[in-house]
């Protein structure tokens, strides 16, 4: 599943479609909206002009004059793709397309259907049932060491991986991410957060940006089905520490991966390093 770095780098790689009219909307029948009817998001896009890409945790947003914003989360398999003209053939799994005026075209594919196309109507998305779930973007902010810390103690049961995880707290981190910057921070997934100091949660949110940036640097993780809109891979698994590791030592040498399960999820992680 795309996390906060795959999602950044698609935003980006978009950044060329702001000032562009959208001509026409079309949606398929399977097409995954979710809180709004297909109706309003042609009526609320068709003939408009999109006027920025923005970004919350693993949410793109595609917001026009009027300030309406195509919200997209792009599930597990979910791709945006970048046409300059109308291809020949769109892909098979094609479940919205954005036509323009100048004749390119956005796509939307998702062969498992588990991405979420919806409506936002206002500036920061508390009309949007998605994104006003969410706690602050972990890099856009704002959130303050104080303000993470007494998120975190209103969560005192959780262990840190399902921390890490939780939207709610801080809006970026998927499996990925969290296994690598709990690592960063050398923290054991398995700790209880009533157990943690408040110390080593602001590390666990230094440590968290910092993997969060090192993934855009690096493109995001390209392990399946991750392309950015222009159709370029990531190279941010060269640089995984833990994550995918099982058996092996960590990438920078310290000590031993190990897999366990938590939450359904596997999480990978090193004993020797983390505590």
């Amino acid at each position: 599943m795309p996390e906060l770095p795959e999602v950044e780098s698609i935003r980006r790689s978009l950044k060329l479609l702001e000032g562009r009219t959208i001509r026409d909307v079309i949606l398929s029948p399977l097409a995954p909206v979710e809180t709004t009817r297909p109706a309003a998001i042609r009526r609320s896009l068709a003939d408009s002009t999109l006027t920025a890409l923005e970004r919350h945790g693993k949410y793109l947003l595609l917001r026009n004059q009027a300030g309406s914003a195509l919200v997209l989360h792009l599930g597990m398999s979910g791709r945006l793709r970048f046409f300059e003209a109308e291809p020949p053939h769109y892909p098979k799994h094609t479940h919205l397309r954005l036509h323009f005026s100048d004749a390119s075209v956005l796509v939307f594919e998702d062969a498992r259907r588990f991405g979420t196309l919806s409506l936002s109507q206002k500036p920061g998305g508390g009309d949007n049932a998605f994104l006003s779930r969410l706690g602050p973007d972990y890099l856009e902010g704002p959130l303050s060491d104080e303000e993470f810390i007494a998120r975190c103690r209103r969560h005192n049961g959780l262990n840190l991986k399902a921390l890490a995880l939780h939207q709610g707290i801080g809006a970026g981190l998927g499996n990925i991410y969290a296994c690598e910057a709990l690592y960063r921070a050398a923290l054991d997934p398995r700790r209880g957060v009533g157990r943690t100091s408040d110390v080593k949660l602001a590390e666990l949110l230094k440590a968290a940006r910092e993997t969060l940036r090192l993934g855009i640097r690096h493109g995001g993780s390209s392990l399946r089905d991750y392309f950015d809109g222009l159709g370029n891979r990531g190279v941010m698994k060269d640089f995984l520490q833990v994550y995918g590791r099982e058996g092996q030592s960590t990438l920078d040498g310290r000590g031993m991966v190990r897999r366990i399960v938590q939450q359904s999820r596997s999480t990978w992680f090193c004993p020797q390093v983390q505590r």
